[in-house]
């Protein structure tokens, strides 16, 4: 082997060693998380108030939006809008009266980076999830529904994984 082969050959060595080690000694960034009652879970799914402003203002994922209108059902001159929030396959709908009045609607949670309350997002194995609860979840076979006051969370897995969240809401 030439002198200069040699040379270039102990560069890559060497940077090869000082990349190794820099990935073994850094820091892993890790979240605990309390387990919490399904009734915290529901008070406050997402880990922060549930309006249009938070989810036009979120930074991880970043939501496309778009308005539609529709007429209020109960006073037909007045004109309501809905706000549809979309994340690749995700949807998360809200409502907004024409007294301003925000309710979430309805969702579809299919992408990873959406994350709830507690760190509970899709691909999470369903041990994991529930090892975020405190008290017994009531499983049908693979799926899980949660219920709250005007509101109601389903849990679908497939394969031992969160496959999908579905939010149903309701008001009048």
């Amino acid at each position: 082997m030439s002198g200069t082969n040699y040379q270039q050959m102990k560069k890559y060595i060497i940077v090869i060693v000082v990349i190794s080690l820099v990935g073994c000694t850094s820091e892993k960034i890790t979240t605990e998380y309390t387990a919490l009652s399904q009734k915290e879970f529901l008070n406050n799914p997402f880990g922060f108030k549930e309006n249009i402003k938070n989810f036009t203002n979120s930074t991880r994922p970043i939501f496309s939006s778009q308005k539609l209108l529709r007429k209020n059902q109960h006073y037909p001159e007045k004109t309501d809008t809905i706000y549809q929030f979309t994340y690749k396959n995700s949807e998360i709908f809200f409502y907004k009266t024409h007294l301003g009045k925000e309710f979430l609607l309805a969702g579809k949670v299919l992408n990873k980076q959406i994350k709830l309350k507690n760190g509970i997002y899709v691909g999470i194995t369903k041990s994991e999830f529930i090892n975020k609860f405190t008290d017994e979840l009531n499983f049908n076979a693979d799926s899980l529904v949660l219920n709250g006051e005007g509101t109601k969370y389903t849990f679908l897995f497939d394969k031992g994984k969160l496959q999908r969240i579905n939010i149903d809401n309701y008001f009048d």
